[in-house]
């Protein structure tokens, strides 16, 4: 066990991911860490850490891994106490905020699943109105788009009005990505359209950035591919199971799958975008989506597309997916706003803390120029 404070970075696999410890810890073999700061701010310790090329020590083995001698060789720019505070107090105060709006997305992302589940799962409206009493959290002309029984249904008990259809009478399209062949690494240019891969699909939004792009002739080649705001993507090899909807204020107008994707492009006259990729997150929605799954070999979802068209949902009527929408909305739309204001304070802090490691900038420029986006 270690005391804290505690800089800790991987030797092997997560090489370059340096992480501030305030607990006590216990570093594995695989970790390099710092315990004795000699007398140096720890935190600063740990941005100076985070601007250190690590590749540059990778040594040659079979698995590629950093060598402790070798980096304490590393020359580097050591300013005075009193400026290490400054600068890691000025980097921290960019962390924070950027921590904060985090928290913010996933307080507004339960807020939405939290909707979702309400109206559409536990229907507390219909069951509050079959009751006699007023549903909670909404005002009158939203409750009275719910009605107040329920009728039976091949999904069982639903309230009445509303259907239980196949996805693809909902769909306007379910398609597969490309063949692996089609998109390979020598195909990559520097701008074009962007290739959704498995690490964008992590959360329930799209996780827009960090792509590799293909020629707009070579996207033109994979149409079939292609996909838009409020598409809906899923994985059916690998990591099965990932869903996330591309938000309607996407950072492209266009992009196209990897092959191990496929997708859903909803009817907005018959459903919700919204709706059905917060139901496929759901914990019923990826119980169905998976149960066609096999774990052998690569885990994958047989004939995902066929069997996507197949699976039952439910579809409330569309004055009520429309007043969902109305709901949610707000929330994901500051959601994808958040995420591109975490960007950019992310790459706002790695360009100027070398600089002020270096000193080729001072932290009180370094709070101006942060003054205007913080």
């Amino acid at each position: 066990m270690v005391d804290p404070p505690g800089v800790v970075t991987g030797r092997y696999g997560t090489i370059g991911l340096v992480h501030y410890v305030e607990e006590p810890y216990w570093p594995l073999n695989t970790t390099l860490y710092v315990q004795d700061f000699k007398g140096n701010e720890p935190r600063f310790v740990y941005y100076l850490l985070k601007t250190i090329r690590y590749s540059d020590y990778l040594d040659k083995a079979a698995v590629p891994g950093i060598n402790r001698n070798d980096v304490h060789r590393a020359q580097v720019y050591l300013p005075p106490i009193s400026e290490q505070k400054a600068i890691a107090h000025t980097m921290r105060c960019i962390d924070e905020r950027m921590e904060s709006l985090q928290e913010q997305n996933t307080t507004l992302e339960a807020i939405a699943r939290a909707i979702f589940k309400s109206w559409f799962v536990d229907f507390d409206p219909v069951r509050a109105k079959a009751e006699g009493r007023e549903p909670e959290g909404m005002d009158a002309a939203t409750a009275a788009l719910f009605p107040n029984e329920f009728q039976n249904s091949s999904i069982g008990l639903i309230p009445t009005g509303w259907t239980a259809r196949k996805v693809e009478e909902i769909a306007e399209r379910v398609a597969m990505g490309p063949f692996g062949s089609s998109i390979k690494v020598e195909t990559f240019v520097p701008s074009g359209v962007p290739v959704i891969s498995g690490q964008h699909l992590r959360t329930f939004m799209l996780e827009d950035n960090s792509y590799n792009f293909i020629s707009e002739e070579h996207a033109q080649r994979l149409a079939r591919a292609s996909v838009s705001p409020g598409d809906i993507i899923f994985t059916h090899a690998g990591n099965i199971g990932n869903v996330s909807i591309i938000p309607r204020h996407a950072r492209y107008s266009r992009y196209v799958l990897s092959q191990r994707q496929f997708f859903m492009r909803c009817d907005e006259s018959k459903t919700s975008a919204n709706y059905v990729a917060l139901y496929f997150t759901s914990a019923e929605g990826k119980h169905r989506l998976l149960a066609n799954a096999s774990s052998v070999g690569v885990p994958s979802i047989a004939r995902p597309v066929t069997y996507l068209r197949s699976i039952d949902i439910l579809v409330p009527d569309k004055r009520t997916l429309n007043a969902f929408d109305e709901a949610v909305d707000p929330m994901l739309e500051s959601i994808q706003h958040n995420r591109t204001r975490i960007e950019t304070l992310s790459a706002i802090r790695d360009t100027l803390l070398p600089r002020l490691i270096s000193g080729k900038l001072r932290v009180p420029e370094a709070e101006a120029m942060l003054g205007k986006v913080l």
